[in-house]
């Protein structure tokens, strides 16, 4: 993430990126992990208000892997771990470098001695047009069976 964006998220959120100094994903799931962290605000604000704080809650790491958020903290309870999952399964939906809508992709194209291949690649989640851009395809995979 841009370190405009980052420092954005820190500033807004200091409580829960008090361990955390660096955020290993693209611009386009900044809107998404901005919700995450306001959701989890509200969750440490209610808590505090019934005295009974989560005053240890941080983040860990978050980065992206196999195409997916991954967000591991600390000190939470049921309802952030939820919306944490809930975070992570929403990203399989939304480009990591427009925020757009999006999809894992698998496959990218390769030019090997003016031939045109398909070869497995870093599982990405990407729009359609940042997939173009980047060169990942859509490839039908068809399983065969003898019989």
């Amino acid at each position: 993430m841009n370190q405009d964006l980052q420092d954005r998220l820190i500033e807004k959120y200091p409580e829960q990126f008090k361990n955390l100094k660096w955020i290993e994903i693209e611009d386009g799931w900044y809107d998404l992990l901005d919700r995450l962290c306001h959701l989890i605000k509200n969750e440490l604000d209610h808590k505090a208000r019934i005295n009974e704080p989560l005053k240890d809650f941080g983040w860990q790491q978050i980065k992206e892997k196999f195409g997916g958020l991954r967000a591991y903290a600390f000190g939470g309870n049921d309802r952030i771990d939820g919306a944490i999952s809930m975070a992570e399964s929403m990203s399989y939906s939304i480009c990591e470098f427009t925020g757009e809508k999006g999809k894992p992709r698998y496959h990218k194209r390769e030019e090997i001695k003016g031939e045109i291949i398909f070869v497995a690649a870093w599982i990405k989640t990407l729009s359609d047009k940042e997939a173009d851009r980047q060169g990942y395809v859509e490839v039908e995979l068809k399983k065969t069976l003898d019989t």
